[in-house]
């Protein structure tokens, strides 16, 4: 098992350098990825607010705001680590005549930072959305990765405890639903997958520390029903939006998940993307992500980002139905 201290270093590049370096957006650099400290709260950056090419613009102003919740097993990974995804999803939006502003959370990783710090700082990003930069719930699409798959549901639910609004949609990557790892697929796919078990368990003992299964039990596992406390999915979760490989470790909790949710009334978007790994859109994107930022402006970057290109055109869908009800 290779130390976390060099699998941090190998992923932790300097990613702002990589955007004012591109020919893509170097003369664009100075007003994107700008960051945003409400320390001991929360950071983040906007990634775009309000358009990718034009001048910059109040995010209340867009038609939606995603809110970024990058995966990394709670113990990798960084807000900026997929900034070209993200850049290219603003781009993709944009070309429909539809705005968007962009913010990824800088959240704390474990075991330096156990949970639920990481629930309390999107908790916090999001009251700083509605509250500070005035920005209409029902316009926030929280999209989260594995990782920050299991980070999203735990917004929903925090809100939801709190009494807070809201957002309008979510959306689920290969979402690390359930931190028990006892899905059955971890046995049937144990083999076709990228994500090892021990290696899951073990982030989750620094995660929750001695006692934190047991204290922090109505999160540890999202995939059982029905939720505590006689609440229902239904409460808590707006329209969502879930994909996953057919060859992931997560799909038995998952499709567990997804069928809760339903059951409880939530509309759910659930696809299934055949003999893929974790992480698939990602995969789909790695090779290109490079190509990507060395064309210039004028060129067209259609061919590359395929994976990027599917979640914008969930954005897409739903930043129009927010427009109409404006």
């Amino acid at each position: 098992m290779m130390p976390l201290s060099i699998r941090r270093k190998l992923g932790q590049q300097d990613h702002l350098a990589a955007i004012r370096a591109s020919h893509r957006f170097s003369e664009r650099s100075p007003v994107l990825c700008e960051k945003v400290s409400r320390q001991p709260h929360f950071e983040g950056y906007w990634v775009c607010r309000g358009s990718i090419k034009g001048p910059q613009k109040p995010p209340c102003k867009s038609n939606v705001v995603l809110l970024w919740l990058h995966g990394g097993g709670y113990i990798t990974g960084t807000a900026l680590a997929g900034v070209a995804r993200l850049l290219r999803i603003a781009e993709m939006v944009e070309e429909q005549n539809l705005t968007i502003s962009i913010f990824a959370l800088e959240y704390s990783l474990t075991p330096e930072a156990q949970f639920p710090a990481q629930v309390e700082e999107a908790i916090s990003a999001y009251r700083y959305l509605i509250k500070e930069e005035r920005i209409n719930p029902n316009s926030i699409f929280v999209l989260g990765e594995s990782a920050g798959g299991h980070l999203a549901l735990s917004l929903a639910y925090g809100l939801h405890l709190q009494e807070i609004s809201r957002p309008g949609k979510v959306g689920l990557l290969y979402p690390w639903v359930n931190l028990s790892n006892s899905g059955s697929s971890f046995h049937t796919n144990k083999y076709s997958d990228c994500l090892d078990k021990e290696d899951l368990d073990r982030g989750v003992d620094w995660l929750l520390g001695k006692d934190g299964r047991l204290v922090f039990a109505d999160f540890l596992n999202f995939a059982s029903s029905p939720r505590p406390k006689g609440m229902h999915w239904a409460d808590i979760l707006p329209s969502t939006w879930v994909t996953i490989g057919g060859n992931d470790l997560l799909i038995s909790d998952v499709s567990d998940f997804v069928e809760a949710a339903r059951k409880d009334g939530v509309l759910v978007d659930f696809h299934i993307e055949p003999a893929m790994p974790h992480g698939w859109l990602n995969y789909r994107d790695s090779r290109s992500a490079n190509k990507y930022l060395s064309l210039f402006p004028s060129e067209d970057a259609t061919s590359l980002l395929r994976g990027s290109e599917t979640i914008a055109g969930v954005i897409c869908a739903y930043a129009r139905s927010c427009r109409a009800q404006k």
